[in-house]
């Protein structure tokens, strides 16, 4: 078989080179000069380096099928030879499918029709025999291993191209042999990691040792067709006529990886329904530790209320009888003062009894306003009014209340009319005002402020009274709760209580400031409603 030419090698000159290279078992080729590629190249020549018996285009054969001659080299060569003549050496050849041998090569220059051309001669010396006959020798050895193994082998030399390939592999992968040898190990594995396999082979190429591939990682191989599937893949290398191999056993896991995909599949499944089951069982749990914090709050709401009515049973029993006593008393002697001398005592008790009615009825109302705030019966109902003419009001009727010597100073800053619930603030004014007063001694003076500022309005109580112990203020708001200074002095320890949940129902807030013996300052800040004075005189105009 001869190498397609476009040269007309006619007559003698052809029939001569035709004879000798059909009864010779050398390489025989022709290079042009200018173009360094091969015009021809004999059969056994190209039998030699493992092509395969086809017409071989022309332009697929250049001077880098002579590996392991580098273009430079060539170059220098082919220089040489012009300048010499000729040139010669033994040196060792690498085929096309990775295998070596030894042998002398000779190239001369000569012209045909004024084109320069080199004659390439290429003998296969005994050295190289000798190692092909070992070679033959251990291939038989390892070659029933190989073919009739019943896993894919696969094995490459030092430059990544394939120098054998079982039978097994090559129905794996869907080849015939001379498809595959020679060709880089790239071809069975898919293009995306090509370039990554050629930096992992140089480098087990420098570090070679016999491992499995890809360990803790999933490897897949191409067929012919393109279809790709996950491999197993187990590496080792070995020498033989001081060349080393690598040698790659290989296995399909297909079946493998779908029963561990549908291992996975179950226990995707499985952990899906242990982690619902947990969520319904979780809900339930939430379910009844909500239903118990329900019954606790029920049990307790019923033990205050039980304790409520305990504590009015008692706090009225002794409330009640003080009132009650004087009204019975009061009445007793107003019906012994039957003359016109006697019209002034007669008064005086008519006031006792009145003073004890009041009295009793105040401690009613404590008791209504508290039952109302539990119950959420309170209703805000925002008003526009003079907070300064309400408070004069509202001191004007306190001092009745007032001790010999005692004096009420009250100042306002700032606007007059704000807008929020009158009725709650009147009740708030009242208690601290009335408290500054009873909890005061005769000849003290009691200040009360009033100022409104930046959406706020507030209320400032100051007396110079008995004063508060700093172990009863986190308690003063608390129902029931008395001072330790104050229990000689009536009341039901609700008033403080109405007037915290009344400052709570407007959004505001109470602080109290108190030293013992020094006095009491309350501070209250409410925050201004919209007013409701448009609203008023649009109503009044409908």
């Amino acid at each position: 078989m001869q190498v397609s030419s476009q040269y007309d090698i006619a007559g003698f000159h052809l029939s001569l080179l035709q004879a000798v290279s059909r009864n010779t078992t050398a390489f025989l080729g022709v290079i042009e000069s200018e173009t360094k590629k091969f015009v021809y190249v004999n059969k056994p020549g190209l039998q030699l380096f493992d092509f395969p018996d086809l017409e071989i285009p022309t332009d697929q054969l250049d001077l880098s099928f002579l590996q392991p001659l580098t273009e430079s080299e060539i170059n220098d060569i082919f220089y040489e030879v012009l300048q010499e003549g000729n040139w010669h050496c033994e040196m060792e050849f690498i085929t096309r499918t990775g295998n070596d041998f030894w042998g002398k090569i000779v190239i001369s220059p000569f012209v045909f029709e004024e084109k320069a051309f080199f004659f390439i001669h290429i003998e296969v010396t005994e050295r190289s025999k000798v190692a092909e006959v070992k070679l033959a020798g251990e291939r038989q050895k390892s070659g029933a291993f190989i073919d009739y193994a019943t896993i894919g082998i696969v094995i490459g030399n030092m430059h990544g191209r394939i120098v054998r390939i079982n039978p097994f592999a090559l129905q794996l992968f869907g080849y015939e042999e001379y498809e595959v040898l020679g060709r880089e190990i790239e071809m069975l594995i898919p293009t995306r990691f090509h370039d990554k396999h050629v930096g992992h082979r140089n480098r087990f190429v420098n570090r070679p040792q016999n491992r499995p591939m890809g360990s803790g990682m999933d490897l897949f191989a191409v067929r012919k067709g393109g279809q790709e599937f996950p491999v197993e893949v187990s590496l080792g290398t070995y020498t033989m006529e001081e060349e080393k191999f690598v040698i790659a056993f290989v296995s399909d896991i297909t079946i493998r990886k779908n029963a561990e995909m549908e291992v996975k599949k179950l226990n995707d499944e499985l952990e899906f329904k242990v982690v619902e089951r947990t969520r319904q069982l979780t809900d339930v749990l939430k379910q009844l530790e909500e239903s118990e914090s329900e019954l606790k709050k029920l049990l307790e709401r019923e033990k205050e209320l039980g304790e409520l009515k305990s504590r009015f049973v008692s706090m009225a029993s002794h409330e009640f009888r003080t009132p009650l006593s004087t009204i019975l008393s009061s009445a007793y002697l107003v019906e012994k003062y039957d003359t016109t001398e006697g019209q002034p005592k007669r008064v005086r008790h008519i006031e006792r009894i009145i003073s004890s009615v009041t009295m009793l009825t105040d401690i009613l109302n404590d008791f209504l306003s508290v039952g109302k705030i539990e119950e959420g019966k309170i209703v805000v109902r925002p008003s526009t009014f003079n907070l300064q003419e309400v408070l004069h009001q509202i001191i004007g009727d306190i001092s009745s209340l007032l001790k010999p010597g005692q004096l009420i100073d009250y100042s306002h800053t700032g606007q007059e009319k704000v807008t929020s619930d009158l009725s709650l603030l009147r009740h708030v004014m009242i208690n601290l005002i009335a408290n500054a007063v009873k909890f005061s001694p005769e000849h003290t003076r009691i200040k009360v402020n009033t100022e409104t500022v930046a959406g706020h309005f507030i209320i400032e109580v100051h007396d110079q009274g008995i004063g508060i112990a700093q172990d009863d203020l986190e308690h003063l708001f608390e129902r029931f709760y008395r001072g330790s200074n104050a229990v000689h002095i009536q009341g039901t320890g609700l008033g403080l209580h109405i007037v915290a949940r009344y400052i709570e129902l407007l959004n505001g807030t109470i602080t109290c400031e108190s030293e013992l013996g020094k006095g009491t300052l309350f501070t209250v800040k409410v925050p201004l409603m919209p007013s409701t004075e448009f609203a008023d005189e649009a109503e009044t105009k409908n």
